[in-house]
């Protein structure tokens, strides 16, 4: 095995040109399939956003906000900016969701990505994220942020894909670190 899998990088999944350079892709489990959400899925991810390990970290989603992204998503297709993903299991039960809009400017941002409890560990969020910016390169995006709480442990999660923490944001009710990936 080549010297850029067996370190560091090769335990990220990364080669040696850093992590813009994904060497494999994330796979789901088997039985599990990714689609673009639709309105029949929403209370599966307000249950995943309630979830008793999820609820800290994300804070209030309105219904009626991802019921906006599903709709756009729908009428305008692939050119939409609005995305919303989500895995489904066997059961048809949603795992996993992420939602993400593509501004104008060349900035996607990730809005949230989320994985139910019982699905942690899986590498459902690694596959949705190693997915988004696929999308977001072969958009032609320059670049990915996101926000997330200080102290929450999502912030030890997105450097593994290459982020960078640029700052932080004081929100309405708590400190935020911002990351961006140069795409």
């Amino acid at each position: 095995m080549s010297k850029a899998k067996t370190g560091k990088l090769g335990q990220l999944g990364l080669m040696k040109g850093g992590p813009s350079c994904i060497s494999q892709r994330q796979r789901l489990p088997a039985g599990f399939s990714v689609r673009d959400g639709e309105l029949e899925d929403l209370s599966g991810i307000i249950r995943i956003v309630n979830s008793k390990n999820n609820r800290l970290s994300f804070g209030w989603i309105q219904k009626v906000v991802l019921a906006d992204a599903v709709k756009h998503q729908q009428e305008e297709g692939t050119l939409s900016q609005h995305r919303l993903r989500v895995v489904i299991d066997r059961e048809g039960r949603v795992v996993a969701f992420q939602r993400a809009y593509h501004r104008q400017d060349g900035e996607t941002t990730l809005h949230e990505i989320g994985v139910a409890e019982d699905m942690q560990g899986t590498g459902i969020g690694t596959y949705l994220m190693d997915e988004l910016i696929a999308a977001c390169r072969k958009r032609g995006m320059k670049t990915l942020g996101l926000k997330t709480p200080v102290g929450m442990r999502s912030n030890t999660y997105y450097p593994r894909f290459g982020f960078k923490q640029v700052g932080t944001y004081k929100g309405r009710k708590r400190v935020l670190n911002c990351y961006k990936l140069e795409l």
